[in-house]
């Protein structure tokens, strides 16, 4: 992947002012170590994790959200662990969180050039590529969520890293590349395991492509050699994710594949518009992962049965409604609305830009149906702007697809205008 000079020049710019804007937030909040919900349950599962070697997930002061000194699979150990080794090396629990955030800072900015080594790699054109690297750089939410001990920064830095490696072997064909992509496709699971089902994908883009260009030759990914590159991704996932599946038979005598906590979101999803949210829910479903992914899937299925259009309408437009009505981490600086107009630009301009970038391009197909495809996934849960991080870097790219496309539209009408004149 050849790069220019400029475009080299553009892009230090853009990670240095990528660091620069995640500098600035983390001194806004460097005093800020009052921790509330997730972020502090995260933060107390590191401490019990290291001083008393228990992995278990609990709500702080909520009797339905697992106790303490308890194990249990609640939660993925990706970010559990990144947190716990932390808190083992600098020995302090607040210095634990500065460091954190520092190093969340790093991942942020990391991923700013992942961003553009990915979409470069792709569709092979700088200016779309450092768009959508700007765009990373600058969007508040990305910037803002370097202070939050969530699993969002590591989620997206791990997503890109699969993405770059996963493109590189279906390309390439090397056992050791595929083997490395299925690695971290197992290193982003572990710490958030949604995309799980979107394994398959590339190999299903991959043989529809193959289709699409027999007897072609661009046809390089035949069936027996798909089967292949499959065999080894899963191989390596499978390597990386042993430790944890292991730990769950010896620990919790049962093989869980991912995590046991979905069932309160796909619970909570299922109440259209958030009506009457909760109301038919039980003390003894409450924290019964089990009873709660049961009841969910249960009004799931008769909701549809008896009020389809509503139920179809809430799972759709209006769950996506839901999750892009505003940014997430919006409320950590309400003073501007800068965030609000960066935010819909993008939205806006990202979904013409996806849409259009995907008539003209059988990659852009793939690579937006990509983004489409967590997005499905996220509409089974309840909505919420934080489920909306990992498919903005796709609403970024098409965003930066629309602009380059009608800046090329009108330099083009210009220099037409030129010629004839």
């Amino acid at each position: 992947m050849k790069t220019r000079k400029i475009t080299v020049f553009c892009l230090l710019l853009i990670i240095v002012l990528a660091l620069v804007l995640r500098g600035l937030a983390f001194l806004e909040f460097k005093n800020h170590m009052n921790l509330q919900y997730d972020p502090r349950n995260y933060w107390l599962m590191s401490h019990q994790l290291v001083d008393d070697g228990i992995y278990g997930y609990f709500y702080d002061g909520n009797p339905f959200g697992g106790k303490p000194g308890v194990s249990n699979a609640r939660v993925m150990p990706g970010y559990p662990v990144l947190l716990a080794i932390v808190y083992k090396i600098v020995g302090d629990k607040y210095l634990q969180i500065t460091a954190v955030r520092l190093i969340q800072i790093m991942m942020s900015t990391a991923s700013c050039f992942l961003g553009f080594y990915l979409v470069k790699r792709l569709f092979k054109k700088d200016g779309i590529a450092l768009l959508t690297a700007l765009f990373m750089a600058v969007y508040p939410t990305y910037i803002y969520s370097c202070i939050q001990l969530l699993t969002e920064v590591m989620a997206l830095f791990t997503m890109l890293l699969y993405l770059c490696a996963v493109y590189h072997a279906m390309d390439s064909g090397k056992a050791s590349h595929n083997i490395i992509a299925g690695i971290l496709f197992g290193l982003h699971i572990l710490v958030r395991p949604t995309i799980l089902p979107l394994f398959v994908l590339p190999f299903i883009f991959a043989l529809i492509t193959n289709w699409i260009n027999k007897g072609s030759s661009r046809n390089k990914f035949a069936f027996r050699r798909v089967c292949r590159l499959f065999i080894l991704q899963l191989a390596g996932f499978v390597l990386i994710m042993l430790p944890w599946w292991i730990r769950n038979i010896v620990t919790l005598g049962s093989f869980i594949i991912t995590a046991k906590a979905s069932g309160n979101p796909l619970l909570g999803g299922t109440y259209p518009y958030f009506i009457d949210y909760f109301a038919d829910v039980t003390d003894d479903i409450r924290g019964n992962n089990e009873k709660q992914m049961a009841l969910g899937i249960k009004r799931i299925i008769e909701g549809f049965k008896n009020d389809f259009w509503l139920y179809l309408k809430w799972f759709t437009i209006g769950k996506i409604e839901y999750t892009f009505q505003k940014p997430y981490l919006y409320n950590m600086h309400t003073h501007t609305n800068a965030h609000f107009i960066s935010h819909f630009f993008i939205v806006i301009t990202g979904a013409l830009g996806a849409l259009w970038h995907s008539i003209k391009s059988l990659k852009g197909l793939w690579f937006y149906l990509y983004g489409l495809a967590i997005l499905a996934l996220q509409l089974l849960f309840i909505p919420d702007p934080r489920f909306a991080y990992l498919i903005f870097f796709f609403i970024m790219a098409g965003a930066a697809h629309f602009i380059s496309s009608v800046f090329e539209l009108i330099t083009g009408k210009s220099k037409r205008g030129q010629a004839k004149a």
